[in-house]
């Protein structure tokens, strides 16, 4: 229990230290800064509702009336049409995924109707058609239904397309993730759906609907997702560390040969990633400007010049060329 709350007073300073950054940096709040909030908040509203300690503590004020638990199936439904709006505008402009748009559309405008039927069977429940184990599974049965259908259909594919055309790190762990999140969901979903039915049937519970524990995955995914990007920058430190170290090495052989400038560099500053990237991109900048001028007649600068020259591709981006000029062996 006690993890339980760490995890959840966690995931609240993200999300409120997410919203403070992204709006200190914009200076202005559009409707996509409102979709996004609401993921957010909504949540972590779900995680905080389905703490042990939580639950019996709001529900003592409701005449233990399962309250918290309508409460939390109601903020997924609300993180999950929001999400889903948010994804629109990716689903208007990239043609991979145009195709979904219309039963995209479909299940945002389906979103109202879920909170309205939830809110029904509460109703009802409190009219004393069913109990309240009857109210839950009945309502938890559409929630996942709703979700499995926005995760199979809309989600899943949509993030699986986003990681595999981000290139920048930071995003595509970030969209790795997502794509964690959303894939846990969907299998969470699936067997709620195939699971619920025969607890409402026979009235004993079975074990189905939570064989997934989304909760803790949730939760951790949403703290890497609303971690800064220079924070997950660090994660590739030690790579970037050592691709430094192959191009200082390249560059040190060629000014046996060439007469060439060397940037000093401030070991006290590798901890920065945007520092050592600067310092790869001088050494890389170094070598290509004045290999081409070693001496063709020395044995010993001709092997170099044929090193770096031989694996260089003719059209390459800025991180081909580090990687090829990393794989030489001095």
């Amino acid at each position: 229990m006690r993890t339980e709350i760490i995890l959840g007073l966690l995931v609240w300073v993200f999300v409120f230290y997410s919203i403070y950054r992204g709006y200190r940096r914009e200076r202005k709040i559009d409707q996509y800064a409102i979709a996004v909030w609401t993921i957010f908040v909504s949540l972590a509203l779900v995680y905080t509702f389905r703490i042990a300690a939580v639950q019996p503590f709001i529900d003592s004020y409701f005449d233990d009336e399962p309250v918290t638990f309508l409460a939390s199936l109601l903020a997924v439904v609300t993180a999950t049409a929001a999400y889903s709006i948010a994804l629109k505008w990716l689903v208007m402009r990239s043609p991979e995924v145009r195709q979904m748009q219309r039963r995209h559309l479909w299940l945002i405008r389906a979103a109202p109707g879920i909170v309205l039927a939830l809110l029904f069977l509460m109703a009802a429940h409190l009219a004393g058609w069913f109990s309240a184990f009857q109210l839950c599974y009945q309502a938890k049965w559409i929630e996942e239904g709703y979700g499995l259908l926005q995760s199979a259909l809309v989600f899943v594919p949509i993030n699986r397309q986003m990681v595999r055309q981000e290139r920048v790190f930071p995003m595509r762990v970030k969209h790795w993730t997502t794509l964690v999140l959303t894939s846990t969901f969907a299998v969470s979903a699936a067997f709620s759906v195939l699971f619920i039915p025969p607890i409402l049937i026979t009235g004993h519970e079975n074990p189905g609907p939570y064989l997934v524990p989304r909760g803790p995955i949730a939760a951790l995914c949403l703290v890497i997702i609303l971690m800064p990007h220079h924070w997950l920058t660090l994660l590739l430190l030690p790579r970037r560390l050592r691709c430094y170290t192959r191009l200082s090495a390249i560059e040190g052989r060629l000014s046996e040969h060439v007469t060439l400038r060397r940037e000093r560099m401030a070991w006290w500053r590798f901890f920065s990633p945007a520092y050592v990237e600067m310092a790869i991109y001088v050494r890389l900048i170094n070598i290509l400007d004045h290999y081409r001028r070693a001496d063709r007649s020395d044995p010993w600068a001709n092997q170099l010049y044929a090193q770096i020259r031989a694996p260089l591709p003719r059209q390459a981006d800025y991180d081909e060329l580090v990687e090829v000029l990393c794989r030489i062996s001095l």
